[in-house]
């Protein structure tokens, strides 16, 4: 399952995946042993510049690159599938923009694809809709070419962490769990393909035990409850979600919840604890003893994983 925007071949040693995170640009360089090298920005970059830089001191231009959009950047739709080829469902929703947005189709781009057949338990066809504006899409192809990279496709995070799940032979049904400071999202897999994504209310910094209860409070008034409430509220969202996925998708329980390492916050034994509060087991998505060939050990963390999962659905020569 692809999403082929800009989509080409090549047979090279070297790709590098990229990841737009909350406007900051996150890379790494995949080989066919591994990750070798990675670019992570500092918290508090924006933009292009510092990607710009790594990639000029580590030579990495003349390279493919597949890159994955920012998930604040794209809407994903579920709708129902009009009875056409999956290579030409794009074209046929494409008149649907201004519906599914609630605004102008101006600007826009889609790209859809098909749901497997046992959704709503094969009662209606179903695909997914990826919509993004044009102009961000040609700001990542200018950004490509000034620095001489070859850009092969572009792709969503639903996707990527997909291709990484394909390396790590999940067959049944899995939810993956990524968390920002304040929000977060799960999204679920069953039998190597794509079924449902879902944002979460809450992240890191709501479950950071070392903070304890914060100052003040939020809109969702989660910044004044105890860690131990803010975990009910996180494994009340993920096992809505997990329940969804079985009742009225008709798609059985999900067997199993990977989490993904928090890029900038490491409460990897905080999020194992949700395994006390749902009725699913709980691990960290390791992806080191798989991938991580770099020589000062970096770990990859969440956005790396997803610039990862990118490179992984390009064919690297031996």
């Amino acid at each position: 399952m692809t999403l082929p925007w800009l989509k080409k071949r090549n047979r090279l040693r070297g790709c590098i995946g990229i990841e737009q995170n909350k406007g900051q640009l996150w890379a790494v360089l995949c080989t066919p042993r591994g990750v070798e090298k990675s670019y992570q920005p500092a918290p508090d970059e924006q933009g292009f510049e510092g990607i710009t830089e790594w990639i000029k001191e580590e030579q990495l231009t003349d390279l493919p690159v597949i890159a994955c959009m920012d998930v604040d950047r794209y809407d994903l739709h579920l709708v129902e599938a009009p009875p056409v080829p999956a290579e030409e469902l794009s074209e046929a929703l494409g008149f649907r923009i201004a519906e599914l947005t609630g605004g102008s189709a101006e600007g826009k781009v889609l790209q859809a694809f098909p749901l497997p057949g046992d959704i709503y338990q094969g009662r209606m066809s179903m695909a997914y809709a990826a919509i993004t504006d044009h102009s961000y899409i040609k700001d990542i192809v200018s950004f490509c070419r000034q620095n001489s990279l070859h850009l092969q496709q572009i792709n969503i995070n639903e996707l990527c962490a997909l291709n990484l799940l394909a390396q790590m032979d999940q067959e049944n049904s899995v939810a993956v769990l990524r968390l920002e400071a304040h929000s977060g999202i799960v999204y679920i897999y069953r039998n190597g393909a794509f079924y449902f994504s879902r944002q979460i209310s809450l992240g890191t910094a709501d479950l950071d035990h070392a903070r304890g209860p914060a100052e003040g409070g939020d809109s969702s008034g989660l910044s004044m409850a105890p860690v131990n409430s803010r975990m009910d509220v996180l494994a009340l969202e993920l096992q809505r979600s997990m329940d969804y996925f079985e009742s009225q998708l008709g798609l059985g329980a999900v067997d199993q919840l990977w989490v993904m390492r928090p890029d900038f916050s490491d409460i990897t034994e905080t999020l194992l604890d949700l395994e006390e509060y749902l009725n699913t087991p709980v691990g960290v998505l390791s992806l080191e003893s798989h991938f991580n060939r770099q020589e000062d050990n970096r770990p990859l963390t969440a956005s790396l994983a997803m610039a990862l999962g990118g490179a992984l659905s390009y064919e690297l020569g031996s």
